[in-house]
């Protein structure tokens, strides 16, 4: 006759528990209880929530003993089985009803309960009025324990918060930093406080953590620490510390994992970053984990990363280096005709391009750009503003969905309603603060102007800078670009390949073959003498204006057209040689 089988459950709220002796006692007891009722332990079924807590049910919800629990409803589990148990707060120590409910989930689908702690036996559907009673005072009993340790924890940390003035909660802080001998201060080590604020300075010019880290090694920047150089996930971990702008965070372990413990300290720690350079740097990243990096070479060359898009069929725009002499240099071409695939494979002398673009894009402030970062400019202070206003109401944004997401927990509604409230409010702040500043930016930028010989000199500039400065300067416009520019579409050969579509349009039954090619040259004839097979692009930029420019072939920046299209479709231009709007072809858009 086969012997019953008997589950071994072990549970342990905390890792340091492993190191000590409840595992192997946990275990050996079961053992021994099985040997002893002639049962047949079943030792490859693992039964075991480590580091997981009882207080909450997680073991329930999401630990082994919930696995268990499904497996007995599913008849998984033959009836007439036991489980083995330490004592009854190894299966729950959550509120009594709770903690009943799964001793009668265990019991009533015919399964025994045993706790070894005290040999007792609660037979499947037969458990006695007195064993019940007894098991019920005793999961009582490890709740009440459970909510007294929690209380007093939460009791503790509130105490120490309320003397951090005194004393620091722990030893332990950022690298930056070092505790003062009496615990009551920290002192920054300015030598280090430069490094992190260089690493946030480049990350919001859009540098990402490899390219950073690069150059801090490559520039012989000391690691902190023990370390013999700098590693990316250090810079990373570096640029999402809250702890630079003063707020320190406790946490907690829970199931085996750090989790934050109420809410951040702030001025815990001394501020080495202000808080729009932090915003900045916040959503530089944000950006560069939305559209990708890029490679970045010696002076960052291809500014329209992730930016240009071919104008025929929407693939990216390749940048291609061809190496120095006559047939060298680097371009712009399609990615789709670079594979060999069906797209104009003509390629745009990338120089002549980025000498294009802004010499018709004035959005982009050159001189604003170039100038020394130690004197930055009006107007650049505004842009670095618009753009830490815009990610703090990311931020808030993001605090306002998880208030909601609480909605249906057990957290008080006033208390919910209170912190929604102030959240709507500081989000319409914000927002009137991004018009004041985006308004700012308008009128400045509408006084200003610029001859077109100091603007052609200043496209020099940038095409000739080389070294530490040109990446620099180079990352700085490329995150400029990102920032303002939502669209922008290169048409190589400009409107040469609608010619094939009006010669398949005309090449259908009832249309004379004398008649078809009358039409497609005199079409032919038109394009070219009004040059619209010249290199043209168009760019669409965040406020909502349209460009249109098509160039002379032989002057990069010289135009045959310039067309404006405004957010509410209104166009300005005009068409050089017929001194008329142009119409803007379907083609690309």
């Amino acid at each position: 006759m086969n012997k019953p089988l008997a589950y071994s459950y072990v549970r342990m709220s905390t890792d340091n528990q492993l190191k000590g002796d409840s595992l192997r006692r946990q275990t050996e007891r079961s053992r021994q209880y099985a040997a002893e009722n002639n049962l047949e332990l079943v030792e490859d079924f693992k039964l075991e929530d480590i580091g997981v807590s009882a207080f909450k049910g997680d073991n329930i919800s999401s630990g082994a003993l919930g696995k268990f629990l499904e497996a007995i409803k599913e008849g998984k589990i033959p009836k007439g089985s036991y489980l083995l148990v330490e004592s009854f707060d190894r299966l729950s120590r959550q509120k009594l009803h709770a903690s009943v409910t799964l001793f009668f989930d265990i019991t009533s689908n015919g399964v025994n309960l045993v706790t070894l702690s005290d040999n007792q036996i609660y037979k499947a559907g037969e458990a006695e009025f007195g064993q019940l009673i007894m098991s019920i005072v005793v999961m009582a009993r490890a709740n009440e324990e459970s909510e007294m340790k929690s209380q007093r924890l939460s009791a503790a940390w509130d105490a120490k918060r309320k003397a951090v003035n005194e004393k620091k909660l722990t030893r332990l802080c950022p690298a930056w930093l070092e505790l003062s001998e009496d615990r009551k201060s920290f002192r920054i080590i300015d030598e280090r406080a430069r490094v992190v604020r260089q690493i946030f300075e480049e990350s919001a010019t859009g540098l990402g953590s490899f390219i950073i880290t690069r150059r801090l090694n490559d520039q012989g920047v000391f690691a902190f620490g023990r370390s013999t150089g700098w590693v990316q996930s250090y810079v990373t971990k570096i640029l999402q510390a809250r702890a630079v702008l003063g707020e320190f965070q406790p946490h907690t372990k829970q199931n085996g994992k750090r989790t934050p413990l109420g809410n951040p300290i702030p001025n815990y720690y001394p501020q080495i970053i202000d808080e729009d350079l932090f915003l900045r740097a916040q959503f530089a990243r944000r950006k560069r984990r939305i559209e990708g990096g890029g490679r970045k070479g010696a002076a960052l060359r291809n500014l329209f990363t992730h930016i240009a898009k071919c104008g025929y069929c929407g693939s990216p725009m390749h940048f291609l280096n061809k190496g120095s002499g006559p047939r060298g240099g680097t371009y712009l071409k399609c990615r789709r005709a670079l594979q060999g695939l069906n797209c104009v494979a003509t390629a745009w002398r990338y120089p002549d391009f980025e000498r294009s673009f802004f010499s018709f894009v004035k959005e982009i402030d050159l001189a604003e750009i170039l100038k020394a970062s130690s004197k930055k400019s009006e107007i650049l202070m505004l842009d670095e503003r618009a753009v830490a206003l815009t990610e703090k109401k990311v931020e808030l944004e993001a605090i306002r969905e998880r208030i909601f997401s609480l909605i249906n927990t057990a957290v008080s509604v006033d208390f919910l309603s209170g912190k929604l409230m102030q959240c709507e409010s500081d989000l319409v702040a914000i927002t009137q603060q991004i018009a004041d500043v985006d308004n700012q930016r308008k009128c400045i930028r509408e006084q200003k102007s610029i001859s077109p010989n100091e603007l052609q000199f200043l496209i020099d500039e940038l095409q000739q800078m080389e070294g530490p400065d040109a990446f620099s300067q180079r990352s700085m416009l490329a995150s400029k670009l990102r920032e303002i520019v939502i669209d922008l579409k290169l048409e190589v050969e400009g409107t040469r390949p609608l010619q094939v579509r009006y010669s398949t349009l005309l090449n259908v039954d009832g249309v004379d073959a004398e008649e078809r090619n009358r039409i497609l040259t005199h079409i032919e004839k038109s394009n070219q003498n009004f040059q619209r097979y010249n290199r043209t692009f168009n760019v669409t930029l965040a406020d909502g204006v349209r460009r249109r420019i098509v160039l002379k072939n032989d002057n990069p920046t010289d135009i045959i057209t310039e067309v404006l299209i405004d957010k509410y479709g209104v166009v300005t231009g005009v068409d050089q040689r017929r001194r008329m709007p142009m119409i803007l072809p379907t083609s690309s858009h």
